[in-house]
């Protein structure tokens, strides 16, 4: 057996359940982060479209990258304006993210056609829409044609934010306050929890403090697993003894597979 360090790694064969994919997947695969709603406005008229290749480009100057396919609207809407606006959704405009992305703006107005809220901008003529968590308007710099793509090198002009959701990074705070991630398809996602990594303190060996770490990880998981299913079988107590259980209390995710589901009653809230 090899030990996995120096030229002996290039010998180790690959895990057994590793499997093997198309390499059109390493798209898919660098999704997960943030989706924007990419604003542009040319000779009046404003378009919207949902956006998962941008990227952070430099830190200086401060530019962001997006990558938009040739033939999209947006394109010769940025191509023309020399500018735009990422809006960044929250899960209240997850239905709208996936509707965008099924429509063309040279076919149909999409803020006619959904009414959606929007406010003004401080420097670019795109407007920004309501709902969304961060804002940041740009103008382009450099337009770079990618393959089928063309990458819009943008200079941020100015960038707002909801303070619930962003400080210094996002947040993971109330679940409408949350980014909206993009996983593929009509697959989405939101952050649930911020977890801050440890390092090695000086003189510490890093392989034994980080093995301790891990460790003290999967310790705080274990407890919090017992934690839910205690919960869980107190649940099932409370349904088996035909109490009331408030289901607007419960995360949908934390009920258990019961064939008596009808004996769970909702009891009606007042409106505050």
């Amino acid at each position: 057996m090899t030990s996995g360090h120096g030229d002996d790694q290039l010998l180790n064969p690959a895990p057994e359940h590793i499997e093997r994919r198309p390499v059109t997947t390493a798209a898919r695969l660098l999704l997960g982060g943030p989706v924007v709603l990419v604003t542009a406005s040319y000779r009046g008229q404003a378009n919207v479209m949902p956006l998962a290749w941008c990227a952070p480009l430099s830190s200086d100057p401060p530019l962001v990258g997006i990558a938009v396919e040739q033939s999209r609207h947006t394109t010769e809407m940025v191509s023309h304006s020399e500018e735009f606006a990422l809006n960044f959704p929250s899960r209240q405009l997850l239905h709208h993210v996936q509707y965008f992305g099924s429509l063309t703006g040279s076919d149909i107005d999409k803020f006619e056609a959904t009414q959606l809220e929007t406010f003004a901008p401080e420097h670019v003529t795109a407007p920004l829409i309501e709902g969304c968590v961060a804002w940041v308007e740009c103008e382009v710099q450099q337009v770079v044609p990618v393959g089928d793509h063309l990458l819009f090198v943008g200079l941020p002009v100015a960038v707002r934010v909801d303070p619930l959701a962003f400080d210094e990074t996002w947040s993971a705070g109330e679940a409408e306050s949350r980014p909206l991630h993009f996983l593929g398809g009509n697959r989405y996602s939101a952050l649930e929890g911020v977890t801050e990594a440890r390092l090695p303190a000086p003189g510490e060996a890093p392989e034994r403090a980080l093995a301790e770490h891990i460790e003290e990880e999967l310790e705080l998981s274990r407890e919090a697993q017992e934690r839910r299913e205690e919960q869980l079988g107190q649940l099932e107590r409370e349904v088996d003894a035909g109490n009331v259980i408030d289901i607007a209390r419960v995360s949908l995710d934390e009920l258990p597979e019961l064939e008596e589901i009808p004996r769970i009653v909702v009891p009606e809230r007042e409106e505050p």
